[in-house]
């Protein structure tokens, strides 16, 4: 069976892999270390990051880590990300634009069906993806998919679209007041499981 025939199996999520040692890598953020399970970012699986829209600005909770992936053999992945967050990481001088690759899908296939290749692949250590939708499969595929790959997925998720589904390991959630940035945990149902922390810059 070729690569993209598995992937289209609907019970492809049902194939797990089991996972290795958790290993975390600084976020360079440390009110986002203090939030974070093991004081940083997953080194496999699946993360969302649940936000109001583009302009909370939520890219920039991951550009240190991009910057320390940057300095990594395997490529960084971004599928059709929108205009303000590719800016942002275009114009932060600490990522190596060497190790980017922009990935826009053809006509009739779906953000989520590449993004779930590229985790798969296992020449990215990290792929980006801003869903307009979500079900069940897609989230349990793409945790399937960064497990086998050895790779994160990162998921930023506008809240209309947001809805507690299986696979994701970690799920955050952004909101923006005149304090500034407030960021907290969730549980698996949806509920808040940490007090919110206030992310500055």
């Amino acid at each position: 069976m070729t690569a993209a025939k598995k992937l289209h199996h609907l019970n492809a999520w049902e194939r797990s892999t089991a996972p290795g040692p958790a290993v975390t890598t600084p976020s360079g953020i440390p009110e986002l270390d203090e939030l974070l399970p093991g004081c940083g970012w997953p080194g496999t699986g699946l993360v969302e990051i649940i936000i109001p829209d583009d302009h909370a600005d939520a890219i920039t909770l991951v550009l240190p880590l991009l910057a320390r992936l940057g300095e990594q053999d395997r490529w960084m992945g971004m599928v059709a990300p929108p205009c303000l967050p590719r800016s942002r990481i275009l114009q932060d001088s600490r990522i190596n634009p060497l190790r980017l690759q922009q990935v826009n899908p053809h006509i009739g296939r779906s953000d989520m069906w590449t993004m779930e290749y590229m985790l798969q692949d296992g020449n990215y250590s990290v792929v980006l993806g801003w869903p307009s939708c979500d079900t069940e499969l897609v989230s349990r595929r793409l945790a399937n998919a960064a497990v086998a790959g050895d790779s994160l997925g990162i998921l930023f998720r506008y809240e209309k679209f947001s809805r507690n589904t299986p696979g994701v390991g970690l799920r955050l959630k952004l909101e923006v007041n005149e304090t500034g940035k407030l960021l907290y945990r969730l549980n698996s149902r949806g509920e808040r499981s940490s007090d919110a922390v206030v992310i500055t810059g």
